[in-house]
């Protein structure tokens, strides 16, 4: 047998042996062994491979049957050796969801992969993309079509099919960001030069500085550049610079900016010999003295009593000494004439100072300064009814107005030194969701009546509220895109899933929360072992009972008992008397606690630092890699043996070389993606290992902490904080006082 098998073929053999599967069904020399792989594979999982097991099927056609039989799909529906790979995936991802792709028959080339993924992910999501297939719109063009749907950014007026994918990428992006995307929407411009408009347009300059189309986009970007800084880009821009021409001159321009209120070696040597003159002059006893301000702004002259000077003597004297700009003639023929100016000084050269522009800003008209958060009152106890969460917004209201930056103004000293003065900055455009803007793109007006929200600089969020009296197993579930505001309580029983924040005014039992955003309990909730909140951002609330807390951001309570609440940033107790007593609490970047556990010795952990899954995340990410590393070899093995058995012009015509060498590609752009995956995760795991845990009160015997892994059990003390220390003893948890 050893002769009509490659070793490859021989190690899925002998691996299928050792697995106890029956290799009989795969034991042939015209299978690869990449298929021999896919099929011992399906057979290690207990399904029907020998409905694949055929050299008939490439092996990237059996590992999508294979998937599809794993997940108890009709494989039927795309088990056959005509349908490219590739289609089978649509197909097989297609019945994962539901989702029916049958109305596409494909246009003269027959189906095409790519599309049907678009149209596919398009259904998946509540979004149709079938009539731009219609018109013949490419996979690559779908998909930002796709994406402004998804937004619900009516794209179709600015596209045709001569823009090409990334093209379309920006009118959305500029859509999403509400600039006037007809400046660019062109087929002159490539995309790279829409990047640099759009950006332009977000940054509030004038564009038209660069939108002719013989600009390179690398030129553009130097234009843009220079009038983000307010600079005069008229001294750079011209066609015939190069980007790298531009560059140098643009920085060149900021260095000068940058280097103004510094003198020149020039400007200090004339100083000096200024300085020089005067002591020359008092020692010979000259009429007139000349003293010029340390700035060099101004210029002065004291004449001797008992002297008489013409304008033309105090003109030579300014010349001689070098100022050449804002000599005062008139303060001149004023002495001549016997003025003497105040307290003797005849200011006789004055330069201008450089105006700066004042840099856009944004006049909101409602509340920013609303930070969510419970008000800890004199007496220790917390405030969570008056939580200033959000405003509220009337449909057609004022939002905000934009004051545009002003244009700075050029300077100069009494020696003709040119002072530049900086035009202001504008900001970028307002994002976020829910508001027009107006045509000059000045005035924002909300869309719609709900709550808005500044959640950081620059990005504004409105949404629809949906108020109820109260939710519970009576009521029906309450699913809405916008927030919900329950005035009462939610009970036993109620279900809340909703795409932006849940305001809860009474208590809460049972029940089962989701929101996108923030979840608000303004008095408290016990779950009775039943109660669930699932929040994108922050939770908070007074107090949690026997309930179960997942947020994506923050947590701040006063009290939790017996519960099990998970922080993906941090968490808080509020309350200087506040206590985790049972259940566990996990915050990954660290928390602040008051007491924790308590005398009875209640089990309580506390953990913090990189999370156990860590290591079970790292191995996936280190597993990838490595079948990715061993598929190659097997691959570029039989690319290899290929090679050795036929002649190159035969190799460019057999389709199945063609699925080798596309897999190889494939593999290596797999693997590239799994090393950047582990790279930026080893990252994040970098933050999460300085942990702090902070106990501002009792930590009492018994608490089991947990950070990075590492165990301490608590042996009673106050107000300590815990932490990860790695000394000559190793990694272990360390605890020290730091309120002394």
């Amino acid at each position: 047998m050893a002769a009509q098998f490659t070793e490859d073929q021989l190690k899925e053999i002998e691996l299928g042996k050792l697995q106890g599967v029956d290799t009989g069904i795969y034991e042939n020399p015209a299978l690869l062994a990449m298929q021999m792989q896919e099929i011992r594979s399906g057979l290690a999982r207990d399904i029907d491979a020998k409905i694949y097991a055929d050299p008939g099927y490439d092996w990237l056609q059996m590992s999508e049957i294979r998937e599809g039989l794993e997940l108890g799909l009709d494989v039927s529906r795309y088990a056959d050796k005509s349908i490219p790979y590739d289609i089978m995936r649509q197909e097989r991802k297609a019945l994962e969801v539901n989702v029916d792709l049958s109305d596409y028959k494909g246009g003269r080339r027959g189906r095409q992969s790519s599309i049907m993924r678009q149209l596919r992910k398009a259904r998946r999501d509540g979004v149709e993309i079938f009539p731009f297939i219609e018109q013949g719109y490419d996979a690559g063009q779908l998909e930002e079509i796709r994406f402004a749907l998804m937004n619900g950014v009516d794209i179709a007026p600015y596209i045709s099919l001569d823009f090409r994918g990334s093209s379309i990428g920006e009118i959305r992006r500029g859509l999403e960001e509400m600039v006037d995307v007809s400046v660019y929407a062109n087929t002159t411009y490539n995309w790279k030069q829409m990047h640099e408009i759009r950006l332009g347009l977000v940054s509030r300059v004038d564009v038209s500085k660069y939108t002719n189309k013989y600009y390179s986009s690398a030129q553009m970007r130097e234009i843009r550049l220079g009038l983000e800084a307010g600079l005069s880009v008229d001294e750079y821009s011209r066609m015939r610079f190069s980007a790298s021409d531009m560059r140098q001159k643009r920085l060149a321009l900021l260095d000068l900016i940058e280097n103004t209120t510094k003198a020149t070696e020039d400007a200090l040597k004339q100083i000096e010999d200024l300085i020089q003159k005067q002591q020359d002059i008092e020692e010979g006893i000259e009429p007139i003295t000349l003293s010029i301000s340390s700035d060099q702004m101004e210029a002065y002259v004291e004449i001797r009593e008992g002297y008489d000077v013409t304008e033309q003597e105090l003109l030579k004297k300014v010349w001689e000494a070098g100022i050449r700009k804002g000599i005062n003639r008139e303060s001149m023929r004023a002495a001549e004439s016997g003025d003497r100016g105040e307290n003797g000084k005849i200011l006789v050269a004055k330069g201008e100072e450089a105006v700066q522009g004042v840099d856009g800003y944004y006049e909101y008209f409602f509340r920013t300064d609303l930070d969510g958060k419970p008000k800890l009152l004199e007496d220790g106890s917390v405030d969570y009814n008056n939580i200033e969460w959000f405003d509220t917004i009337k449909k057609g209201a004022k939002i905000a107005t934009y004051h545009p930056a002003t244009k700075g103004k050029n300077g100069f000293n009494i020696f003709a030194t040119e002072l530049p003065g900086r035009n202001g900055k504008e900001q970028p455009m307002l994002r976020g969701k829910g508001f027009d803007v107006s045509d000059d793109k000045l005035t924002f007006t909300s869309k719609e009546e709900g709550l808005i929200i500044l959640r950081d600089e620059g990005l504004v969020e409105i949404s629809s509220v949906l108020e109820v009296d109260k939710v519970d197993n009576t009521t029906g579930f309450v699913v809405f895109t916008g927030s919900v505001h329950v005035k009462g309580d939610v009970g036993t029983g109620g279900v809340i899933n909703c795409g932006g924040d849940v305001i809860i005014d009474g208590f809460v039992e049972g029940a089962n929360i989701t929101a996108e955003g923030d979840v608000l309990l303004r008095r408290g909730m016990n779950g009775g072992g039943k109660g669930v909140i699932r929040a994108g951002k922050n939770v908070t609330g007074k107090f949690f009972e026997n309930t179960d807390v997942t947020a994506g951001d923050t947590i701040t309570i006063d009290y939790a008992t017996n519960s099990n609440l998970y922080a993906e940033n941090t968490l808080t107790v509020a309350k200087r008397k506040g206590s985790i007593i049972g259940g566990k609490v996990t915050a990954l970047k660290g928390m602040e606690l008051a007491n924790v556990g308590n005398y009875m010795g209640q089990k309580t952990t506390i953990v913090s630092g990189i999370p156990r899954k860590a290591e079970v995340q790292r191995r996936v990410y280190k597993e990838t890699i490595q079948a990715c590393k061993e598929q190659l070899k097997i691959l570029r093995n039989a690319e290899a043996d290929f090679h050795t058995k036929f002649p190159l012009e035969m190799l460019t015509t057999m389709e199945v070389y063609k699925k080798v060498e596309d897999a190889i590609y494939t593999k290596e752009l797999d693997r590239d993606k799994a090393m950047k995956d582990l790279e930026a995760f080893e990252e994040k795991i970098k933050e999460y290992n300085t942990a702090k845990i902070v106990v501002k009160g009792d930590l009492f015997e018994g608490v089991d902490v947990e950070i990075s892994g590492k165990r301490w059990i608590s042996s009673g003390m106050s107000d300590v904080t815990l932490k990860l220390a790695n000394d000559e003893h190793g990694e272990h948890i360390i605890a020290y006082n730091s309120f002394m």
